[in-house]
């Protein structure tokens, strides 16, 4: 088996393989995550998620869904 590439993340749902993230984001985030006791994807998740609400509101743009 040839093991060449960036090593595969711990939590599966995540994947940051195009999204690159300063040493000290990556630090902050497992940090966080662990303090909440939540998966480092969950965090994600739910910042990005809280992020878009944001973005769309300040932007006026609306989906049907929402």
């Amino acid at each position: 088996m040839n093991r060449r590439g960036r090593p595969k993340s711990d939590d599966p749902k995540i994947k940051l393989d195009n999204v690159r993230l300063k040493t000290s984001t990556l630090i902050d985030i497992e940090l966080i995550a662990d303090k909440l006791d939540i998966t480092q994807s969950e965090l994600i998740r739910s910042i990005i998620e809280k992020e878009v609400k944001i973005l769309k509101s300040e932007l006026n743009i609306k989906v049907l869904n929402d």
